[in-house]
């Protein structure tokens, strides 16, 4: 079974600040950044105070320059999702692909502009051209290559998320079947509960909402059983926010191992050859393992930055 419900209040604590923000518009709000001879010095990391000197590439920013020409890369992404981005103090936009983002933008020698929006509007959003790409913690698959194309920057895998003490004993997805599951609307986990329904006599009674927060709020109240989530993002949850502390993740298995990819309009190949240039060049610098490393996300890592990949792990959509 899968319903549709409409969005529902915002919750305590990092998550709060996700859906009451979601469809701002910001930019480097927190003065973040600083352009200096060169060199944009961008202050992140999860304790804010790490600071990455990224040096523009004069080679990639003369071709930035022809493709950009306002100077500024408009980034569309979704502020619901930490470590990988999200609003703190009500308007600062934070997280692990913000940071790269700019670290990116500051390489080709442009500014970086952020607007956040719910997650399923993002594809439609950079196939009308609204913005130059996006980088929202969102996977690169073959059916979603049909509509953009992607730069693939890292990895993820998904993990089931339930309250604390696995009160339904849950020992992986396909005893999942029975039990309430809410899910995200586009999400690659949402593929996977789908996919697991086929093979569940008992289906699994799956909810969708528009964004990360609403879906794991189901379960901080009881109203679902369990949700899946990228690992990261539920293991950071837990640490950090006080509302997800009764919660655990099921350590059984991870599910649907993929790419974090940033999209592309397919007439933008140009943009989408220069950022995966810049991160190539980002990763001889050091930055790309250090913005990693300064959010906990080193196991993360790529050692080759991709086009269109996604095949590779084949994930649902």
């Amino acid at each position: 079974m899968r319903t549709q419900v409409p969005r529902i209040a915002a919750i305590a604590g990092l998550t709060i600040a996700a859906v009451m923000l979601s469809a701002c518009s910001t930019g480097p709000t927190d003065d973040t950044t600083g352009s200096e001879d060169g060199v944009t010095s961008i202050t992140g990391g999860a304790d804010a105070k790490t600071a990455f000197d990224v040096a523009v590439d004069d080679d990639l920013a003369a071709r930035a320059a022809e493709i950009v020409a306002d100077g500024t890369l408009d980034i569309a992404t979704k502020a619901g999702a930490p470590p990988y981005e999200f609003f703190e103090d009500g308007d600062v936009l934070r997280g692990s692909d913000i940071d790269l983002g700019r670290a990116i933008a500051a390489k080709l020698g442009l500014d970086a502009e952020f607007s956040s929006m719910e997650f399923a509007g993002i594809l439609p959003a950079i196939e009308a051209k609204r913005y130059d790409m996006s980088i929202a913690g969102r996977g690169d698959t073959p059916a979603r290559q049909e509509v953009v194309d992607f730069v693939d920057y890292s990895t993820d895998s998904n993990s089931i998320v339930t309250t604390k003490g696995n009160p339904h004993d849950i020992k992986g997805i396909d005893t999942l079947c029975g039990l309430s599951v809410s899910s995200v609307e586009g999400s690659v986990y949402l593929g996977l509960l789908e996919e697991q329904n086929k093979s569940c006599a008992d289906p699994i009674d799956i909810t969708v909402f528009q964004d990360n927060a609403n879906a794991l709020l189901q379960v901080q109240t009881g109203r679902a059983d369990a949700t899946m989530y990228q690992t990261g993002v539920a293991l950071y949850l837990i640490k950090t926010d006080e509302a997800s502390a009764g919660l655990e993740v099921v350590d059984s298995e991870e599910y649907g191992k993929g790419y974090n990819a940033i999209a592309f309009n397919k007439d933008n190949a140009e943009l989408r050859d220069l950022v995966q240039e810049a991160l190539v060049a980002l990763d001889e610098d050091g930055i790309y393992e250090d913005i990693h490393v300064a959010w906990g996300l080193t196991a993360n890592t790529i050692d080759e930055f991709t086009i269109n990949d996604g095949l590779r792990f084949n994930q649902p959509s």
